[in-house]
């Protein structure tokens, strides 16, 4: 091979990677810092004192998630946050086009499960409703036992979940138990859910969790990426639910958002919210939901 040859191919190589490295601009609603193969991702609404999932948030990660699905050199993504007490409330239901957008949410929460990458969840806080989708449709997820909690809430409004949460649920703690706490729409703290296989771990300090973490991480970026996306995708053949499945949760939450309950439901939401306050509603809404039916 003539020496110019060589240099062309180790050219090209090199252009290949630079094309395929993650590049991410600012995002809002979201943060993003990229470090020796592992990207950390922090919900930010700053609109929301209970970090509201809203079509900011949909919009950055669709864009991020499409990045990584095309990059060769990330090996890890960890999702936390950054809002007191929430990691992540749950769906803004005020979003504007909020039936139409359900598809899309359905079909980002596959994605996310399928990325090459390593995915992990940092919990401290509040996880409910889109929240929790996103958490089961990781890896990993770990989480500080205090002040922490985790939820699907969406049958106690007159809604089913619509983001793959009743798909991947079982999948990690069992049909019984996924019939109880998503029928129940009733929160789950993190010393339980890390007993029944909701999360992997629970810990006592936020310190003591992301040490966990940053050994877990620092152990896994040694491997290669291909090696480790082969395993993903061959544990997920056995264990992960398909977009078929998930987009038929999608069209079951569009149809049920149309039900006249669901609107009476909210009415009876806005009327706690203005006694006292969302902040002080969403902190223990697994307690408060029964109220709707008073």
């Amino acid at each position: 091979m003539s020496g110019s040859l060589r240099r062309l191919q180790i050219g090209a190589c090199t252009l290949l990677a630079a094309v395929s490295a993650l590049q991410l601009p600012e995002y809002t609603g979201l943060k993003t810092s990229l470090n020796n193969s592992i990207l950390e991702i922090t919900f930010h609404n700053a609109d929301s004192s209970v970090n509201l999932w809203n079509q900011d948030t949909s919009n950055g990660l669709t864009d991020i998630v499409r990045r990584l699905q095309r990059d060769n050199e990330t090996k890890i993504v960890i999702f936390n946050s950054d809002v007191p007490r929430f990691f992540m409330a749950h769906l803004d239901l005020s979003m504007p086009d909020l039936v139409d957008s359900v598809p899309a949410f359905a079909e980002l929460m596959f994605n996310i499960s399928t990325l090459p990458q390593v995915t992990i969840g940092a919990v401290e806080g509040r996880a409910r409703g889109a929240g929790s989708e996103l958490l089961v449709s990781l890896d990993m997820r770990f989480a500080t036992k205090n002040d922490t909690l985790f939820g699907q809430p969406e049958v106690g409004n007159g809604l089913s979940p619509g983001g793959g949460g009743s798909q991947f649920l079982p999948g990690l703690i069992g049909r019984g138990l996924a019939m109880e706490y998503i029928l129940s729409a009733n929160d789950i703290n993190a010393c339980e859910a890390e007993r029944i296989g909701w999360i992997n771990k629970a810990f006592d300090t936020a310190e003591d969790m992301h040490l966990y973490i940053n050994r877990l991480t620092s152990r896994l970026r040694l491997f290669p990426q291909s090696a480790l996306s082969g395993a993903k995708a061959s544990i997920n053949r056995r264990s992960s639910p398909t977009l078929e499945d998930i987009l038929r949760d999608a069209t079951a939450f569009q149809k049920q958002l149309t039900e006249p309950v669901v609107s009476e439901l909210g009415v009876k939401a806005n009327a706690l919210v203005e006694k006292s306050s969302e902040f002080d509603v969403e902190l223990n809404l697994g307690e408060v939901i029964p109220q709707l039916y008073d």
